[in-house]
């Protein structure tokens, strides 16, 4: 044996010899043993016995066991993909992309990847006023919902607030982002601005400035005069589309910039873009309600109170239209919502009784 092993030999003998040793002279029988006399020195009571082992125990260490830099670190801290195995891909980052047919129109395309038309309007502004081109690209998303630019004050919390959703599946639905610039809000409906252009010369009175208002004894009819009716409500083959397609309401020839004229009394509940109605005014009238579409002026706000016979609007040819004319609407509650119904005996009857309009002074 060389001179080192045998010196390390006999270190770990000497060390475990003392180790034993000084276990038995601590052990209570022991210390009965030899009381003060013995080969244990006397010592006080509270004394501390520091024992020192000869030698440092020998570990292993598994050498593929890496210690943690952060004790505190738990296993949902440590993995860089558990937030997004919880929170997943923000939508806004996996919305898909279609390329329109030839043939195809939005309604279909809204059909084939189960959403709602205004959806796919509001993340596409090139279909807001109803149609699609052979070619276009449109954005869309897994499901319903519009896409909303954060204002500067503007909290996950705020925002669920303005929407009616819940503030924890708006993070989430976003990647668990804390402030990304646009977030997707689900379920959310995207509604157009209102286009309320100023009100041209005419349709206000010099004479009379505190008026507020254009008021026509029409009787109820949409218009100043009676014109011819060029569509009439039901099944149609649509003149824009060449599809077979149910006309909700009836189309009046009148020239553009005729004035447009609520049919009864009530608040405005809608002014402004509506997709294929292009301009569109809708008014509230207790247990019923009214529609003017595409117009080319909009005069009221929604909230409003008109007068019947009052101007709201002029005649125009926005959104889905071959020309000039006044879409005209009347909606009834029922079980499923708002229903139409066919205007013409209404109409027809209060076209009966005039033939051209008389400003009320």
């Amino acid at each position: 044996m060389s001179r080192k092993l045998v010196k390390l030999v006999a270190n770990i003998a000497f060390g475990l010899a003392s180790i034993v040793a000084n276990s038995y002279l601590l052990s209570p029988a022991a210390m009965g043993a030899t009381g003060s006399s013995g080969l244990v020195p006397d010592r006080k009571p509270d004394a501390k016995l520091e024992l020192k082992p000869a030698l440092k125990p020998n570990l292993k260490l598994d050498s593929k066991a890496k210690p943690s830099a952060n004790p505190d670190t738990t296993p949902a801290d440590s993995s860089p993909d558990d937030k997004s195995s919880l929170c997943g891909t923000p939508i806004m980052d996996g919305l898909k992309q279609h390329k329109v047919k030839k043939g195809e129109t939005l309604a279909a395309i809204a059909k084939q990847y189960k959403l709602t038309t205004a959806t796919i309007m509001g993340l596409n502004p090139s279909t807001r006023d109803g149609t699609v081109s052979p070619g276009e690209i449109l954005t869309i998303p897994p499901s319903n919902g519009i896409s909303y630019r954060f204002g500067n004050e503007e909290t996950y919390k705020s925002l669920a607030k303005k929407f009616n959703v819940r503030a924890d599946v708006l993070f989430e639905q976003n990647g668990c982002q804390s402030r990304p610039k646009v977030v997707f809000v689900p379920g959310a409906v995207w509604k157009p601005n209102p286009v309320i252009p100023k009100l041209p010369a005419f349709a206000t009175l010099a004479s009379a400035p505190s008026q507020p208002a254009i008021i026509f004894n029409s009787g109820g009819y949409p218009l100043p005069y009676a014109v011819p009716v060029t569509s009439g409500y039901g099944w149609r083959i649509n003149p824009v589309t060449g599809e077979s397609a149910f006309h909700s309401g009836i189309d009046l020839g009148a020239p553009m910039g005729t004035p447009v004229l609520a049919a009864k009394s009530g608040t405005v509940q809608f002014a402004g873009w509506s997709g294929g109605y292009g301009n569109l005014i809708e008014i509230g009238h207790d247990n019923m309600g009214t529609r003017y579409a595409h117009l080319s002026a909009i005069y009221v706000n929604p909230g409003q109170r008109v007068a019947k016979g009052q101007q709201i609007g002029l005649v125009g040819s926005t959104g889905r239209s071959t020309g000039p004319h006044l879409h005209f609407e009347i909606m009834v509650p029922s079980a499923e919502g708002w229903a139409t119904l066919d205007p013409a005996p209404y109409l027809n009857r209060i076209a009966a009784v005039f033939s051209q309009f008389i400003p009320i002074s």
